[in-house]
């Protein structure tokens, strides 16, 4: 994590029902939460140092009439890796309900790896003030779910109003040692970022996949986390909505249950946040309320006071610099990591600019693919026509899309004859967790098809290299972006990383199973993920294939 990348390392957003006021009870769970790491926990307004290192800030915004209307707690730790800042905002409204927010800042002091999580103050937000999104009651473990209770789990599902996942899980056939123990632990950490159910038995299970369909279904021992604006109509919504199975659930040596609470996670981090916590402002108001008190008093000052009323001004005031003192250092402070925040957005904007063009680009070129090979294929079927074989211009049975996941992808490599993958599966599958990986899955899918189409040409006397296949504008020709290829590292990066570029190879090719890969294709080129498929090119060696070493997230070089 660098100085400008997002300091924004979590965030909940919180919609909660009360019937009384709910400034005391996010008070008192803070308090709570405060005293458990410093052992005190101020409540009175302005700036409290609890220790050497942190400081906290109490704010409250009030209605006309003197009543509270929001209030802000902030906890700011100096510590030496980092500045970490967590804000609960909370702002009531007539209609009885209350927006609340927390939220965990990190700002590195240096090129040290952070590993910032959900602060655990959430989880005892959610269980005491029993928040809602929309229809969805959140809670802290998965609501059962019977067969009655199905209609209602679809209309929750289905409900315009809901902002956050849903986690529908279904429960195994058998009875399984981790996949009990493994939800139990991933529940807690998806609470206040997604609503959670469990189809508590097969009936269930039938009942759901009756209603809702084949497509978007939930097998038993499989867990699926279903996005907003879900469309059971329509096939391809089902894409959407990634899910487990109980394979993998159930796999020790797989991981990808923890990506539960990551993926719900980073959706609540990234959701915008309201107008109501976006817009609220906190006047100096202890500030005022001294002014006030000093007008009244000097009104009150009889001429044979002034003396001593002189002698505690001198005191107040002292006081007072001391005070403004503190409040302008942490002005300065809030002022320095706004700064921050700033250049980190403006980076962010960048970046969405310049993937947005390149996604531009990119259906633009798939538009022109698609209208040559249409092309392509018309010419084909009237040179079958003319030649009477009418039966041949049809096709019955319609070839897969392009896949919807990794995970997708990983399952149909074998209809590659000319690329062999040595790639680590897991590698692979943890793409699946990124916001761009339907994005990254079909642009990996049309990378491996170019690889085999090039290594298709060499096996029938292609004169050139992958490069030279790609550039080359043959009819029927699989190709890739000559701009999203590197036929090499820089000499810097092999010197201080070439280790990274070691993979898996067949006996054949080396004795010691692994060799080094510098050919590289681009999925992504913003961002800290941006995907690379690493490959050895070995039409003309041993296998007479391409060599897939490599599908993941970028590999350390001089940019990174």
């Amino acid at each position: 994590m660098n100085l400008s990348s997002n300091p924004l390392a979590h965030r909940t957003i919180l919609t909660v029902p009360y019937a009384e006021n709910p400034f005391r009870s996010v008070r008192r769970i803070s308090a709570q939460w405060l005293t458990s790491k410093f052992g005190t926990a101020p409540h009175t307004s302005g700036h409290h140092h609890l220790d050497q290192m942190s400081v906290l800030t109490n704010q409250a915004a009030y209605l006309a009439d003197g009543g509270e209307h929001a209030i802000r707690i902030q906890l700011r730790e100096d510590k030496p890796e980092a500045t970490w800042r967590t804000t609960i905002t909370a702002v009531a409204f007539e209609d009885f309900s209350a927006l609340l927010s927390v939220s965990l800042e990190a700002f590195p002091n240096g090129d040290a790896t952070l590993t910032p999580g959900r602060p655990g103050l959430v989880r005892d937000l959610v269980r005491d003030l029993k928040p809602t999104d929309g229809p969805v009651p959140l809670t802290l473990d998965a609501q059962n779910v019977n067969a009655e209770g199905i209609d209602r789990l679809i209309d929750v599902l289905c409900d315009p109003a809901r902002r956050l996942p849903v986690l529908v899980a279904a429960k195994p056939l058998r009875a399984d040692r981790l996949w009990p123990d493994r939800m139990k632990r991933a529940m807690p950490q998806c609470a206040g970022a997604a609503g959670m159910y469990l189809l508590s038995d097969t009936e269930a299970v039938d009942a759901f996949r009756e209603a809702i369909g084949e497509n978007h279904r939930v097998a038993p021992g499989a867990v699926r986390t279903f996005l907003t604006e879900v469309d059971p109509a329509w096939p391809k919504d089902a894409s959407r909505h990634r899910f487990i199975t109980m394979a993998r659930m159930s796999d020790p040596h797989d991981q990808a249950w923890r990506g539960l609470a990551r993926t719900v996670q980073r959706l609540s981090t990234e959701a915008p946040l309201p107008d109501a916590l976006r817009t609220l402002s906190f006047p100096d108001g202890a500030g005022q309320r001294h002014r006030e008190e000093r007008k009244a008093a000097l009104a009150a000052v009889r001429p044979s006071d002034e003396l001593e009323v002189m002698r505690k001004d001198v005191g107040e005031l002292t006081d007072l610099l001391a005070q403004a003192d503190e409040e302008l250092k942490e002005a300065t402070r809030t002022a320095e990591l706004s700064t921050r925040t700033v250049a980190s957005m403006e980076e962010q904007l960048h970046a969405a600019v310049e993937r947005a063009d390149g996604d531009m680009e990119e259906a633009l070129r798939a538009l022109d693919d698609a209208e040559r090979a249409r092309a392509e294929a018309d010419v084909l079927r009237r040179r079958l026509r003319d030649a009477g074989r009418y039966d041949d211009t049809v096709v019955v049975t319609q070839p897969p899309g392009v896949p919807d996941s990794f995970e997708e992808l990983w399952e149909r490599l074998n209809g590659f004859e000319r690329v062999l993958v040595t790639a680590d599966k897991s590698t692979v599958l943890e793409l699946d967790e990124a916001e761009r990986a339907r994005v990254w899955a079909a642009k990996t899918w049309k990378a491996l098809r170019a690889l085999d189409s090039y290594a298709q040409a060499a096996q029938e006397g292609f004169n050139g290299g992958f490069y030279q296949h790609c550039t080359s504008d043959r009819p029927g020709a699989g190709t890739w972006s000559h701009k999203q290829f590197a036929s090499s590292e820089s000499e810097t990066t092999m010197n201080k990383w070439g280790a990274e570029r070691i993979f898996p190879v067949p006996e054949k090719v080396d004795p010691s199973r692994r060799a080094e890969m510098q050919a590289h294709l681009k999925l992504g080129s913003k961002g800290s993920t941006s995907p690379r498929v690493y490959f050895l090119d070995d039409t003309q060696g041993a296998t007479g294939q391409v060599i897939v070493g490599y599908i993941g997230p970028h590999l350390t070089n001089t940019k990174t």
